[in-house]
């Protein structure tokens, strides 16, 4: 799925915590709602979002922010195909041969992404920042929610690769899937993105 340009623009959100004048601003997370804390923020308010694809960071940062935009890309491939055929613009016979494929690699995809990450890059960043270690713990138990999700999805399209006349109730089912895949998919990667990406930028190499 896409990168929203309009969560990427922005400055890092800043409230005022006090009436004092001198108070300092806090910065929140991108997503309204986000599950992290302020105080988890101090390398994202170094290098707010609408820095990661300048020059300066771009060849430490795009390649995350690459493969999280084909994530969401796919997704949102998926929920639209759904929709078409469920309001009639896609008849049985194109939506099934264009989803079976595309649900089996999407899949497969997301689940050796949160296995690179859980196994490789996560306990990576929580050795260099242990104090952002619940942050992490969080976007873990995301990736097992998500691949109960996925897990799911990848089950109604093996029901969905046996059923050779139209089944409106599979089709709904499917959609269901990917509308909640899509909602948690939207929070947890912009979550991950505004503590994993600054660590990208700003370190060295």
């Amino acid at each position: 799925m896409g990168i929203n340009n309009s969560q990427l623009a922005g400055q890092p959100q800043a409230t005022v915590g006090s009436t004092d004048d001198n108070a300092k601003a806090v910065v929140k997370p991108r997503h309204p709602e986000s599950r992290l804390q302020s105080d988890w923020l101090f390398l994202y308010e170094k290098l707010p979002s609408n820095q990661w694809y300048s020059s300066d960071y771009a060849y430490k940062t795009s390649g995350w922010l690459n493969v999280h935009t084909n994530i969401r890309k796919r997704q949102r491939i998926l929920k639209q195909l759904t929709e078409e055929h469920l309001m009639g613009a896609l008849n049985w016979e194109n939506y099934r041969s264009q989803v079976l494929q595309r649900i089996s690699m999407h899949v497969l995809k997301l689940h050796q992404h949160h296995s690179v990450e859980d196994r490789g890059f996560f306990p990576e960043f929580v050795s260099s920042y242990p104090q952002l270690k619940r942050g992490f713990e969080i976007l873990e138990n995301d990736h097992v929610k998500l691949d109960a999700l996925l897990d799911e999805l990848l089950g109604l399209n093996d029901e969905l690769a046996k059923a050779e006349q139209e089944d409106k109730f599979l089709v709904e089912r499917l959609h269901k899937n990917l509308v909640a895949g899509t909602d948690f998919l939207s929070q947890h990667l912009t979550d991950e993105e505004d503590l994993v990406v600054p660590i990208l930028g700003l370190r060295d190499g």
